[in-house]
């Protein structure tokens, strides 16, 4: 991998050698320079082109080996995408000696991270909680910090963390490098630019159009309760390497695991109730190639270092725009084509319409293939595998097995046509046209996507004197629970304890998760609560309360 106008460290290049670098992209031809030359960049591009590189490379460019203090400090929204830029920061480190990278997030032993990190670390990767924490327990020390990253900050930025963001930086009480990447740069965003940033250089390699021109787009109209035998069709249809399924929900996606699984797929699952030990085991069997088709939710999937994806499917049409270009972008990465298919209901229509209205991209509109197409494609299959068998020579062993089989008396057509009828399966079950048309909308859809949110109320015994923010207990129980900070709705301050509604669905994970808790170093107790909300009405002032009002959580 060669940058213009740049010599990389050796070590640097063979590590990039052997993770398969070859060409660079144009963030990376852009970027790299600009911060090895110590300026300040808003860096805007795609999912998929390179980007971590592009900052990781000059990072591991400016890091003394022999200071072992936090040199660098990068914030991201989500736990996954964390583990995912460090792992690419010690693979492109690999053979430098001497530097360390710790991640730090929520919902993990805070004691093992403190562990690793007091062994000395100059790169720290972590989401924006956690390193709060750690910065208020004196664990992380910020002095001698040379660069600060933030990546995906406008989903941070969503997700409620631009309080903690601001204060963490302004923990820093020295000049440092300041390096913002972000797919959009929303009015909250140039707040922080401005106050943080020094003079910074915009670097924007958007490709045209929000999603990628490699991936090519279409979607299959087809009934809700058709799509489990649709999606099998196109797994075997169009025989993907690799395949990842998204759901809306976790339990979606338990659901249709369990059917892919009476189906015969090889398939496995991640989402939210997932341990985060089991979740990485099972991405890692994904990228070997030992699981063929992952499922998976947004929240789960945020961030995935998967590199070979050929076909996302979208079961469940996603709940916002913004979600579809980021699963979309887990295929066609770093300029090789991928597809992705969407399966639509009719009363999923609208969303498909604002999805290309969003994208300014129409999606092509395609058929479900037959039962004879689907066991025509299977068969050809079979074929290339026994003549794969014959090229290889692979079969001695079975030479007499075959020699017993023959002097049966059967001719060699009847006797591979019974062998085939044994080993082997074509036919499907249902053998109908799973294509649906749109009927004539009616207006009790549209009613029934307005129907009023299910929400939970819980109380916090901490407030304003204890130093709490709203930011903190989003952070807290985003972080924690690993919900969507969107699922979160109005919290209040009080002086001495506080609300906060959410989505009811996850009531249940909240009580288990923050039980034992901490925010900002102090122990909290989250239970549901017992007040009514118009009690809010009998506070004395409004200088007794601090309201902060987000979106109403949307309900999966």
């Amino acid at each position: 991998m060669k940058i213009e106008n740049v010599n990389l460290n050796d070590n640097i290049q063979r590590g990039l050698d052997e993770m398969g670098f070859v060409e660079s992209t144009q963030i990376q031809q852009e970027a790299i320079p600009v911060i090895l030359d110590g300026k300040d960049i808003i860096g805007q591009s795609n999912t998929g082109t390179g980007k971590t590189a592009a900052f990781a490379i000059p990072i591991l460019e400016k890091i003394d080996k022999d200071l072992r203090m936090p040199q660098a400090l990068i914030l991201l929204p989500t736990r996954e995408l964390a583990v995912q830029v460090a792992n690419e920061f010690r693979k492109i480190g690999k053979y430098l000696e001497g530097i360390k990278t710790v991640t730090v997030y929520g919902g993990a032993d805070i004691r093992e991270q403190i562990n690793k990190l007091k062994g000395g670390a100059q790169i720290i990767v972590g989401t924006p909680g956690r390193v709060i924490d750690l910065i208020d327990r004196r664990v992380i020390k910020l002095g001698e910090l040379k660069i600060s990253v933030l990546d995906e900050a406008d989903e941070m930025l969503k997700m409620g963390f631009r309080e903690d963001i601001e204060l963490i930086l302004s923990k820093v009480e020295h000049q440092v490098q300041n390096l913002l990447f972000s797919a959009t740069i929303p009015d909250e965003m140039k707040k922080i630019i401005k106050k943080f940033l020094n003079d910074p250089v915009p670097i924007k390699t958007l490709r045209e159009g929000i999603t990628a021109k490699e991936v090519k787009q279409s979607y299959f109209m087809v009934k809700h309760s058709d799509k489990v035998e649709a999606l099998a069709r196109l797994i075997d249809t169009y025989t993907p390497k690799l395949t990842l399924v998204f759901c809306n929900t976790k339990k979606s996606v338990d659901e249709l695991y369990d059917q892919l699984i009476d189906k015969g797929y090889n398939c496995d699952k991640i989402h939210g109730d997932i341990k985060q030990s089991q979740r990485l085991d099972t991405l890692n069997k994904f990228n070997n190639g030992l699981i063929d088709v992952l499922i998976a939710t947004d929240v789960a999937a945020r961030g995935l270092d998967i590199k070979e994806v050929e076909l996302v499917i979208n079961y469940e049409v996603p709940s916002k725009e913004d979600y579809y270009v980021h699963r979309i972008g887990r295929t066609g990465r770093a300029g090789k084509e991928g597809s992705s298919f969407t399966l639509v209901s009719a009363k999923e229509m609208k969303k498909i319409e604002a999805i290309e209205k969003y994208t300014k991209k129409p999606l092509r509109k395609r058929t479900i293939p037959t039962v004879d197409k689907v066991n025509e494609v299977k068969q050809d299959k079979f074929i290339r595998g026994i003549v794969e068998v014959i090229e290889k020579n692979d079969f001695s062993e079975n030479r007499e097995l075959a020699q017993r089989l023959l002097s049966q008396g059967h001719d060699p057509e009847t006797l591979i046509a019974a062998m085939m009828k044994k080993l082997v399966k074509f036919d499907y079950s249902e053998e109908r046209d799973l294509n649906d048309i749109l009927p004539e909308r009616k207006k009790s859809l549209r009613s029934k996507e307005r129907r009023m949110e299910d929400t939970v109320r819980f109380h916090v015994n901490l407030g304003k004197k204890q130093g709490i923010r709203p930011g903190d207990i989003l952070g807290a129980v985003a972080g924690e629970c690993d919900i969507p900070g969107s699922d979160i709705g109005e919290i209040e301050v009080l002086e001495n304890y506080s609300f906060f509604n959410v989505v009811s669905e996850h009531k249940n994970r909240i009580l288990k998760h923050m039980a034992g808790s901490q925010i900002k170093g102090k122990d909290v107790i989250v239970e549901v609560s017992k007040e009514k909300k118009s009690r809010q009405n009998k506070f004395k002032s409004s200088e007794d309360k601090f309201i902060y009002q987000r979106k109403k959580p949307r309900k999966k």
